[in-house]
């Protein structure tokens, strides 16, 4: 594996990150307060209270509550808002938790021992003096002197000097400050006696020390804390330091001893959901002796590589590592050498003493694989805990981002009164409800009919399998946890006797996954099938409104309609079920004593698997599965049900609002897109860290703003940007923008996914507006510039335009900025997206504002007489396909050459002009122009008519 070389963060980097943390975290409160203020206060009037309660029911605002109150965790149980992330040092090796620190921190400053003691949780942190003292468990100092004899929790803070305190367990002061002459803490500081383990006030008091430390000014504490499942209090001592401001916490495991039964009780318990905190698992005493290496006629690299992948595949197998990661690519699991490191410090410190450095000596040193390695533990430990900052920025924000544009979608269907499309929609979800009640039933049915069949499976798995189960049983290996000195030798023999079923139990569940896949859950597969084809036909009916897209989602959760997802979802679960049931199915067969040591003995264990085998009934195992089937399509049909009627009653809702709620929902829907776009601009400064746009890289210009390319880290172009100046009044229709860019997922339009908001002077009331979206390679007018493209390929472009324009129109939007400046196209020319933020609104929004370039305006928005509608869109769509038939990108409509300059903005429309037909223009092409263009609005074609004509001209030429 190889190690590459670590990037050292500059010292106090975390310092700046917490600030901006805590900046972020108090925006994310503010902008769910007021969400919630709005909903409560401003809509409940503007609402009828039945659809304000139905809302707020459907929001779910607590989820969200709770995660961003999960930010502000560590002031809730005690500790100050100055408190700083922990790295929590957990695990049942405790020299191994030892030498880490101290290397960590570049010293002896924690004492090591390979006997286990009972002890105190200890936090190390920064401070320009060493003490300790003892404090509570909130943080009071207890006395003014240290207890040596009783354990306590130990912190370690940076110092000049390294201090000793305990504090009580209400934090006050115990004793005097003391100052060590050594710059160890010594284990009589921090271990209890053991008739004071029970003692809760000695074990809930601190020992707090602090220590002068480079790794500690990066603003980080660590805490070693005591272990986990020997003691009640101290259980809840570490637990409770894992609940302090933003845990780092870090699993340290032997890699000799591997995942014991107490690292798992372990792992169990700091992975609880409501602690919440991610884990990285350090594997230290990596380093192979050559004697152990010619004992094993292995290499010492295969040694290591087998010590670090059986650690890594059992915490795979466990699921606290995603199956899909390697030891590569995870980026919480490292394995690590301290004693090598140890060396490495202790030999430099002997050359500094005696003056004597080898700067060869030393740099081989430095290049050597565990202390190369070493420092890329502390950069990756760093960048874990400045991810955890990013992950619950983000997750935060997302979760009110859902809730905010939730609102919007909702809103923007009510204040639009689409009452027919709802009452497609509610026949539509009769329709489905109605099928899946019928497959649901013909589902429960089919397993049970297909029960005979599954007997004669079990049967031919007894029969054909159970030669070749016998043989692996023979050559099974016991696991390290079966056999440990204490246990007596009934015990031993229990152990190996509960490997052998378990191994069994999975070859019988194995059995039946490809009988199930290709036999009776194949004919419950296609008729889920048949379900999703229904909804692909309820999709074409009602994916022209952006609302709808929401609603459909909720559709496909409470089934996994692919054939891949079906297989691996419930049939892993019923499979999990089934070796829960095997056991209680089987009759207890008992143990054989008095035998040789069952670990060598193969008959033993033959004998043993053959009983084993011998008690399964195969109808009570057929009677198992078919009732954790008919449990999982039950659970499904029931989520299912609660989704769509949840479903059902919105539409119901929206279609009995009131003129008047309408009309203030109007006024109301900007305020709710100006938060999205506030609480958007948080998530995404953490999204796109570290991107920046690349000023050199524009990709095109438009009325107000201009496109740019966007850099990722690493410099390499990843994103496009619009960079737009906004006024702060403007900013409400920008945020409507972005909100609708960001939640239409349409092939045809421009999906944002980011945005920045920059102030540009404290003073001002100016800023600039970044919003990022898919890379691209130009505008269609630079395009055309550029390239020389056929005329087909160009009037295909001209037909994606019209493809967008219906789908915002049937969502009752107009885009008002329509022009091939305006039309974005990738490298292959196969992606064409009109970016849908000229300003894109409900027509039940619109005002007299419009920023199309004046050659595109309608004549009746020139003169200023209407308002713009799905007609106007439609105008500029007619102007654009002479622009594309032309094909050059340079030359313009004769009325428009002939002008000084563009002039008034209003000028060209007022005129009422409109271009002249070009040579070779075909008759159908021009027809559809003029009636784009007609000067009266009611006599242009609708953007689907306007599609379907372009598609019938597209597809006539050669």
């Amino acid at each position: 594996m190889a190690i590459p070389q670590a990037e050292a963060q500059p010292i106090g980097f975390l310092d700046e990150e917490i600030a901006e943390f805590r900046s972020n975290r108090d925006l994310i409160k503010e902008h769910l307060d007021t969400t919630q203020r709005l909903l409560t206060e401003s809509f409940s009037k503007a609402l009828s209270p039945e659809f304000s309660a139905k809302l707020k029911e459907s929001l779910k605002f607590e989820p969200v509550r709770q995660k961003v109150n999960q930010l502000y965790r560590g002031n809730q149980t005690g500790s100050s808002d100055s408190s700083k992330p922990c790295i929590i040092i957990v695990g049942q090796t405790k020299s191994g938790k030892s030498s880490f620190i101290n290397e960590l921190l570049g010293g002896t400053f924690v004492a090591q021992s390979q006997s286990p003691c009972t002890a105190r949780v200890t936090r190390l942190t920064y401070s320009d003096r060493i003490y300790v003292l003892v404090r509570s468990k909130t943080g009071e100092q207890i006395g003014d002197s240290q207890s040596p004899c009783t354990a306590r929790v130990t912190r370690l803070t940076y110092s000049d000097r390294i201090y000793v305190l305990v504090r009580s367990k209400t934090g006050e002061q115990i004793g005097d400050v003391q100052y060590l002459e050594k710059p160890t803490i010594e284990e009589d500081l921090v271990k209890l006696k053991d008739e004071d383990r029970e003692n809760d006030e000695l074990i809930s008091s601190t020992v707090e020390a602090g220590i002068k430390c480079e790794f500690l000014r990066h603003g980080i504490d660590i805490i070693d804390s005591p272990g986990l499942n020997e003691n009640s209090s101290l259980d809840s001592l570490t637990l409770g330091a894992i609940d302090s401001f933003l845990p780092i916490i870090i699993y340290v495991i032997d890699s000799n001893s591997g995942i014991t039964i107490a690292v798992q009780k372990d792992l169990k318990a700091i992975q609880l959901p409501e602690i919440g905190a991610e884990v990285f698992y350090l594997i230290t005493k990596m380093d192979v002796s050559r004697e152990t290496a010619v004992e094993s006629s292995s290499t010492t690299e295969q040694i290591e590589e087998e010590k670090a992948e059986r650690v890594f595949s059992k915490l795979q197998r466990l699921g606290y590592i995603s199956p899909n990661e390697t030891r590569d690519t995870c980026n919480k699991f490292l394995c690590v050498s301290c004693w090598e490191v140890r060396r490495f410090r202790r030999k430099k410190e002997l050359m500094i003493k005696k003056n004597k450095l080898d700067p060869e000596a030393l740099k081989e040193m430095e290049n050597s694989k565990w202390v190369r390695r070493f420092e890329e533990v502390k950069t990756r430990i760093l960048k874990f805990a400045q991810d955890q900052f990013r992950n619950l920025i983000v997750s935060s924000g997302g979760g009110l981002r859902r809730i905010q544009s939730e609102i919007l979608t909702l809103f923007m269907d009510k204040a639009t009164n689409i009452k027919e499309s709802n009452l497609r929609k509610k026949k539509a979800l009769y329709q489905i409800k109605s099928l899946e009640q019928e497959i649901h039933q013909q589902s429960k049915s089919i397993v049970e009919k297909n029960r005979d069949e599954l007997l004669r499976q079990a049967g031919r798995f007894f029969a054909e399998r159970k030669p070749l189960i016998l043989d692996e049983v023979r050559a099974l290996k016991y696991s390290e946890s079966v056999i440990s000195a204490d246990m007596s030798q009934k015990d031993i023999e229990k152990k190996c006797v509960d490997e052998i079923h378990a191994l069994i139990n999975d070859r019988i569940i194995a059995s039946f996954c490809d009988f199930l896949k290709d036999g009776a859950l194949k004919t419950c597969q296609n008729d889920f099938d048949r379900l999703k084809q229904v909804v692909a036909e309820y999709e074409k009916d009602v994916e022209q409104t952006p609302a709808y897209q929401v609603l459909k989602k909720t559709l496909l959760v409470g089934y996994s309609l692919s054939s891949k997802d079906f297989m691996l979802g419930p049939l892993s679960i019923i499979l999990r079920k089934m070796k829960h049931f095997i056991k209680l199915i089987v009759k207890n067969p008992g143990l054989v004593l008095s035998m040789s040591s069952p670990v060598e003995d193969e008959r033993w264990k033959e004998y043993q698997a053959d009983v084993y085998l011998s008690s399964v009934s195969k109808e009570n195992l057929v009677d198992c599965l078919i009732t954790s089937l008919n449990g999982w399509f039950e659970n499904q049909h029931r989520e299912f049900v609660e989704k769509i009627t949840s479903s059902e009653q919105l539409v119901e809702k929206s279609m009995k609002l009131t003129e008047k709620e309408r009309s203030d929902i109007k006024a109301l829907y900007p305020r709710v897109a100006r938060l999205h776009l506030l609480t958007m601009d948080v998530t995404s400064k953490y999204k796109f860290r570290g991107f920046r746009i690349d000023t050199e890289g524009k990709l095109g210009s438009a009325a107000q703003c201009d496109m740019f390319r966007v850099l990722n880290e690493i410099g390499e172009p990843t994103l496009a940007a619009k960079r737009i100046i906004s006024c702060e009044t403007s900013l409400d229709d920008i945020a409507t923008e972005v909100y609708h860019s960001s939640a239409f997922e349409h092939p045809n339009l421009v999906h944002v996914v980011g945005v920045r908001l920059h102030k540009r002077r404290p003073e001002e009331n100016w800023y600039t507006v970044e919003i990022y979206m898919e890379l691209m390679l130009c505008d269609a007018w630079t395009l055309m510039q550029r390239y020389s493209l056929p005329v087909k390929q160009r009037l295909k472009i001209g037909l994606r335009i019209a493809t967008s324009l219906q789908f915002l129109h049937s969502s009752e939007l107009v885009h008002q900025d329509v022009a091939l400046s305006n039309v974005w196209v990738n490298e292959d020319l196969n992606k064409v997206k009109l970016a849908p933020f000229g300003i894109v609104k409900c027509y039940s929004h619109n005002n007299q504002q419009t920023t199309s370039i004046p050659v595109y305006l309608a004549p009746e928005i020139a003169t200023g007489r209407s308002s713009p509608d799905a007609s106007t869109d439609v105008f500029s769509l007619g102007i654009a396909l002479w622009y594309l038939f032309e094909g050059t990108g340079r030359r313009h409509p004769e009325y428009v050459e002939l002008l000084p300059s563009f002039g008034p903005i209003q000028l060209p429309g007022a005129q009422d002009r409109r271009p002249k037909r070009l040579p070779g223009m075909p008759d159908q092409l021009w027809s559809l122009m003029e009636r784009c263009w007609s000067g009266t609005p009611d006599s242009r074609p609708s953007a689907e008519s306007a599609a379907d004509s372009l598609r019938q001209i597209v597809d006539s030429l050669n």
